[in-house]
């Protein structure tokens, strides 16, 4: 029997600390190593205790600075980022604006380590 695999969703584990600026900076290429324009895309993110739990951080598309060259940040200031340590998931959305086409690119663990200063 044959099959097809449509999940195109990269797997990237973060690891990032309670109360600290969040700043992750990717470059994304296509299949041919060539950049991927992002200006017509709307990108989301949640973060979750379990994928069917509540949301405990949202990424939304302003939290998102991204270009025709492939880069996209990804920001959280550090007063969002007080969220009770632990070990949560997420995934990253990408919505095509032209056509409305909605895929996930990045999924895995989002891991938040204890701040001890305040």
């Amino acid at each position: 029997m044959a099959s097809v695999n449509l999940v195109v969703k990269e797997d990237l584990d973060i690891t990032c600390m309670q109360n600290d600026t969040f700043k992750l900076d990717m470059d994304w290429v296509d299949g041919d190593n060539d950049p991927i324009d992002l200006t017509g895309y709307n990108f989301k993110s949640e973060v979750r205790k379990k994928s069917t739990n509540a949301i405990m951080l949202t990424f939304e598309n302003s939290d998102f600075t991204k270009d025709a060259s492939g880069n996209l940040l990804m920001v959280k200031d550090a007063a969002d980022m007080n969220v009770k340590a632990g070990v949560y998931v997420y995934d990253l959305q990408a919505t095509n604006t032209s056509n409305g086409d909605v895929s996930t690119w990045l999924g895995g663990l989002f891991v938040i380590q204890g701040d001890v200063t305040g």
